[in-house]
């Protein structure tokens, strides 16, 4: 009984390790290539304002989900006027 297991055993591993084989031949899909990414910079609304922490003009940006964010002291500005500049 152990020989008819040895062999039983031998069998499924050969055919495993075939099985294996030929998945491993097949060609595999291609993947896209990846879509280059914006920087955050980028991809906001860009405008000089007067921060009121640098007592200056400075670039700020605006989120697209609100909210203003000034680029040189990084303070957030939420629901805060701002005087615009030229």
């Amino acid at each position: 009984m152990s020989a008819y297991l040895a062999a039983l055993t031998a069998a499924g591993t050969a055919i495993t390790v075939g099985v294996i084989a030929m998945a491993r031949s097949w060609p595999q899909p291609a993947s896209p290539a990846p879509q280059p990414m914006l920087r955050p910079v980028e991809a906001l609304d860009q405008f000089e304002a007067r921060c009121p922490i640098e007592q200056r003009q400075t670039l700020h940006v605006r989120f697209s989900m609100g909210g203003v964010q000034c680029l040189e002291c990084r303070r957030d500005f939420v629901n805060t006027e701002y005087e615009q500049g030229d």
